[in-house]
């Protein structure tokens, strides 16, 4: 154990070189070690942990190589002596030190897998963490971080904003928060003053860190007065923040409950309370400039479509949550057979079966759409989670031709759902087709109870817990949020990049872009 104390010390303090022969020494007695224990195995599990960090803080990957093939060799024993959260953070960690590409804006088709397989681990660590009744902030912050390399910005400003609420010292939260919101500007083609004193706002509070090298403290101080002196032209108010807050609670309780739970379809919205997000004002064309193509009316009825479906989904969501008293009258007056079993019935629970069938019906949209766009021919129904199939027809190809970072999200998005890409939330597409075409059932509380044995016609994996379901069904809101945001992005990239084509419809658009021409 001080063997293990000395090794963290030496990473701690920035002794990479000595903590690394110390790393190896010890892994070469364990290796030859023929005592069979869980303290051996806890050392060998933290002794990956230690190959980890110094891979990503002495810059070799080869380190955190040895620390991820130590976790995977070993999974299954591992598995029995720490939390599952735990491991699975730990792997993730290990396979994002590995991510061949830095830079999110010249991720391709391909090389974009990595990031998804670090994704997968992280959602794993998170869902874990769900079960076992804790909230890691460390693990928000770098799930965080993978979501937005991979352009799912409105998934990853939800967490920083939960990281930050907590108003604890964790200063990476606030600087990739505002990064992601550089990120936003680039990829969305569009900005506000509010969002540079975001910005600006992040990097100001990070320098005053605790957590961080003093070194780190004046390139964040200079970070903050760079975004401030872009804001100085305009008239700002002085209580921007008090301002904020007052818009804030002149809103109803319903739009507030939108904004707490980041499922308003408001850009301003992703990054504010005020009353600019208090409409889901989102669309394709911006301001000011004419572009030309068809293909943007029908993509923008396809939005309204959509948003549609979506306000339902999530009105849905927040009348569970805030039933109406009559449900009560109404629960009599159905007279449902008492069946002992602790199924849930009535117009509650169906309000949020129908929106968690609504969001598979939102994303199937978006999948034909992104087909229209592209010209992808396809046969048979087109379902948004497997429809890339980017090793047919030449397809990767097309989708490669326009750089499109609201493209890569979408895919990134479809391959949560995706058994066949190890989809944490694959199980979504199973309960979808259960609450369609089979007897999904939904129990009020755990229970073996069942005396009638009625519940003998459902299958597996077709009975869920309430409270996970309302869980679950918040995830995939989220999820579908993130879809429609990455399908406007989406189009607005296409259409900048191929201003000329299907002339004939003239359309407002304006790329606007406060920090040059490339992130």
């Amino acid at each position: 154990m001080n063997l293990m104390n000395t090794i963290s010390a030496y990473i701690d303090n920035g002794d990479f070189n000595k903590a690394k022969l110390l790393c190896f020494d010890l892994l070469e007695s364990l290796k030859h070690n023929p005592e069979k224990s869980e303290t051996l195995d806890l050392i060998l599990f933290n002794l990956a942990g230690f190959f980890v960090d110094l891979g990503h803080m002495a810059g070799k990957p080869n380190l955190s190589h040895i620390g991820f093939d130590i976790m995977t060799d070993n999974q299954k024993k591992f598995l029995k002596i720490v939390a599952p959260s735990n491991f699975y953070y730990n792997l993730a960690n290990a396979k994002t030190n590995l991510i061949s590409e830095e830079n999110s804006f010249d991720l391709t088709f391909e090389n974009i897998e990595e990031l998804v397989e670090a994704k997968n681990y992280y959602w794993k660590a998170l869902r874990e963490s769900q079960n076992e009744g804790e909230q890691k902030l460390e693990l928000f912050v770098n799930l965080a971080n993978i979501l937005k390399r991979q352009f799912r910005l409105s998934e990853s400003l939800r967490y920083y904003d939960i990281v930050n609420s907590h108003n604890f010292d964790i200063p990476q939260s606030h600087t990739n928060r505002s990064d992601t919101l550089k990120m936003l500007n680039v990829v969305s083609n569009s900005y506000s003053v509010k969002m540079i004193q975001e910005i600006s706002q992040g990097y100001k509070t990070a320098s005053k860190s605790t957590a961080i090298p003093p070194s780190w403290t004046d390139y964040y101080k200079q970070e903050a007065v760079d975004n401030e002196a872009k804001i100085a032209e305009f008239i700002l108010d002085k209580n921007d923040e008090e301002s904020t807050r007052v818009e804030y609670e002149n809103l109803s309780s319903y739009r507030k409950f939108c904004i707490e739970n980041h499922l308003t379809l408001s850009e301003h919205g992703l990054y504010c309370s005020c009353s600019g997000s208090a409409r889901d004002n989102l669309t394709i064309p911006l301001t000011q400039q004419s572009i030309q193509g068809t293909f943007v009316p029908r993509m923008e009825m396809v939005l309204n479509r959509v948003k549609s479906e979506y306000s339902l989904a999530r009105r849905n969501y927040y009348e569970y949550l805030h039933p109406a008293k009559e449900y009560e009258s109404l629960l009599h007056e159905d007279c449902f057979t008492e069946l002992c079993n602790k199924e849930m019935l009535g117009i509650p629970v169906e309000k949020i079966r129908s929106s968690f069938r609504l969001c598979f019906g939102i994303l199937d949209k978006i999948a034909l759409a992104v087909c229209d766009l592209y010209k992808i021919p396809q046969k048979g129904p087109i379902y948004f989670h497997n429809f890339w199939r980017l090793n047919k027809d030449g397809r990767r190809e097309i989708f490669e031709a326009v750089k499109n970072p609201g493209l890569l999200a979408l895919y990134s998005i479809a391959t949560d759902l995706n058994m066949h890409k190890n989809g944490e939330w694959a199980c979504f597409k199973d309960w979808r087709n259960a609450l369609e075409h089979s007897f999904f059932v939904i129990l009020e509380e755990e229970s073996k109870i069942d005396p009638y044995k009625s519940l003998s016609a459902t299958k597996e994996g077709e009975i869920v817990y309430i409270e996970d379901f309302k869980i679950f069904l918040l995830q995939l809101l989220l999820l579908t949020r993130s879809a429609i945001f990455s399908f406007v992005f989406s189009v607005r990239n296409f259409a900048l990049e191929q201003p000329t084509i299907n002339a004939g419809i003239n359309c407002k658009f304006e790329r606007k872009n406060f920090n040059g021409s490339t992130y």
